[in-house]
């Protein structure tokens, strides 16, 4: 895409949160395959594979759970809070060379009566495990509906 093409996104909602065992040299390692679904993608949802710790966090924020120290993404939004910056939304952006997708956790705040945007960089993981313990609503570009998948092709 072009950097003078205006993308497009849809709003997005977690489909499910699956963890995952996956062999590699020595045994195996558990990550989690989330899942991102749009009511313009009908009966399909896009899979991102994330790490396990990553996993655990959004699945902890999913169900309610709290622990008696914050979590990091915990510890992050209580940071936001203390500043002042209110997340407003997170978007993933894209997919690089069919493996890593972008993502961005938009941030807002208020100075001297002006609204500030802030755009921040992160992995889909941390934005969404972010969004999920603000309230702030999942997009996910519409072009990466290429890479979605039905639910029987996921496995799932």
């Amino acid at each position: 895409m072009s950097e003078k093409q205006e993308i497009r996104y849809l709003k997005a909602e977690i489909a499910g949160i699956y963890p995952v065992k996956v062999a590699e040299t020595g045994g195996e390692q558990t990550v989690f395959l989330l899942l991102l679904e749009t009511p313009e993608w009908k009966d399909k949802a896009l899979p991102i594979v994330i790490g396990e710790s990553e996993g655990f966090s959004i699945q902890s924020a999913l169900s309610g759970l709290k622990y008696e120290r914050p979590l990091t993404h915990d510890l992050i939004v209580s940071i936001l809070d203390a500043l002042g910056v209110e997340v407003e939304k997170v978007s993933i952006d894209a997919l690089l060379d069919n493996s890593v997708y972008t993502a961005t956790l938009v941030l807002k705040r208020e100075i001297n009566g002006k609204t500030e945007e802030i755009n921040i960089d992160t992995r889909p993981s941390d934005g969404i495990a972010i969004a999920v313990r603000t309230g702030a609503p999942i997009f996910v570009a519409e072009h990466l509906e290429k890479y979605a998948r039905s639910m029987e092709e996921i496995g799932i």
